[in-house]
């Protein structure tokens, strides 16, 4: 009789443990959203990368898009005076893309602290100048103004990148072409 309260007892806990979903309340992350600038929602695109991996988040010229899997999609605008670049550095493996998914998109050179330069090619004028350190998927992001021609400057250890790039409307904003040599 023991035995039988025993067997009874492991079949409730694994039957009840095993039927609550894991899967998390997606209205409720969508509504997350709402109060959020493009910059903001980029940065809770790369939170969501790890935690809910079902959402699927890129970055146009123009928006940030998230798409749920209970097929509600959400986009926030990114702002006309200004273009976003999610740069991936590397020195041996990459791949190509043109608009970057923080949801999916991986880098070689993850958590790396590197020396960044970002300087107009027209005006001279340096958006960026100082030390980023790369997320965990391998990737900086810097904000630059739209519609320029500037060239991005990247100093890793004794290793340098370096690429012309634009920010105009038909622009990549996932850049994985710089090489380190």
């Amino acid at each position: 009789m023991k035995t039988t309260i025993l067997i009874m007892f492991v079949l409730s806990l694994i039957t009840f443990g095993c039927s609550g979903t894991t899967e998390p309340d997606y209205s409720n992350l969508s509504t997350d959203l709402l109060n959020l600038d493009a910059k903001q929602a980029i940065a809770k695109a790369n939170e969501w990368r790890d935690s809910s991996p079902k959402i699927t988040s890129h970055i146009t010229q123009t928006e940030v898009i998230f798409d749920f899997p209970d097929g509600k999609t959400v986009t926030k605008k990114v702002p006309d005076s200004i273009f976003y670049l999610a740069v991936a550095p590397y020195i041996n493996e990459t791949h190509e893309c043109e608009l970057h998914y923080p949801s999916s998109c991986e880098g070689e050179l993850k958590v790396k602290s590197m020396n960044i330069t970002a300087k107009d090619n027209d005006n001279g004028s340096v958006y960026f100048d100082g030390n980023i350190t790369t997320l965990k998927h391998g990737f900086f992001e810097i904000w630059v103004p739209r519609n320029r021609n500037l060239t991005l400057t990247i100093k890793y250890n004794n290793l340098t990148g370096e690429e012309v790039l634009s920010t105009n409307s038909d622009s990549r904003t996932c850049i994985t072409t710089i090489k380190l040599k």
